[in-house]
């Protein structure tokens, strides 16, 4: 069906990492780059037909994938893909990760240009727990509990083997787009080199966060970051 899927995360390079990979004549990537699959109940009922349609452009010899970064968040996706999955023990995983206060803050900007909040930041982060109540409100409002990486990754990991996932930092990532495009192609079986231009990546103009605030953040992460790199094998010093 598919033989690699990037599950996240969310406002980490996933749209960049998207636009590379479209422009590799070995890969196919559908049209829409988040389909939503496995973590919406309106397309997952669906079934695999509604999946498989994304795909149906694709040439026999292409690798085919798609980019969601909520998968990585949603409890129930993993144990989806291995269900459904015809290629589980061969399927891919590219996993982008950021700083997880950064990634809050810029989630939290997204959600607030969208007009979908109406609290400050300070605010929504100290009711959090309180607003994730269904779908909708856990795509919008996650902004603290989507850092919480370690105990997401492990949930694939009851599923799929480690060697299946590929981790990058988002911080490497951006600045060195060509070497990791090309780790991300060998990854995925493409044994040839990518001769990529960095795109630019555009920092929205926001207002800075408190340092009080950034403070606060880096002892409620500290703990899940030395956890997380125990986990994924990679120095998270520059997150520290």
């Amino acid at each position: 069906m598919i033989d690699f899927l990037c599950i996240g995360a969310q406002k980490s390079g996933t749209t960049l990492l998207y636009e590379h990979l479209k422009e590799i004549e070995e890969l196919f990537l559908p049209e829409q780059k988040e389909l939503h699959f496995f973590d919406n109940d309106k397309n997952f009922i669906q079934g695999l037909d509604w999946y498989k349609k994304h795909f149906a452009n694709a040439k026999k010899e292409q690798i085919k994938g798609e980019i969601t970064p909520a998968y990585i968040f949603f409890e129930k996706v993993p144990q989806r893909i291995r269900k459904i999955s015809d290629n589980h023990d061969g399927l891919k995983f590219i996993v982008l990760l950021r700083n997880p206060i950064d990634r809050a803050y810029s989630h939290y900007n997204m959600t607030n240009k969208r007009q979908r909040e109406n609290l400050t930041f300070e605010e929504a982060i100290m009711y959090e727990m309180y607003r994730l109540e269904d779908y909708k409100e856990m795509i919008d409002y996650s902004y603290i509990s989507r850092g919480f990486y370690s105990e997401q990754i492990m949930r694939y990991f009851k599923y799929f083997h480690k060697k299946q996932f590929k981790f990058i930092l988002y911080e490497d990532f951006v600045l060195n787009q060509e070497k990791y495009i090309n780790e991300i192609t060998s990854f995925l079986g493409i044994d040839k080199k990518v001769d990529i231009k960095n795109k630019v990546v555009f920092q929205n103009e926001y207002e800075k966060m408190s340092i009080n605030t950034k403070i606060m953040l880096a002892k409620i992460y500290e703990k899940e970051i030395n956890c997380l790199e125990n986990i994924i094998d990679l120095d998270l010093s520059i997150w520290k």
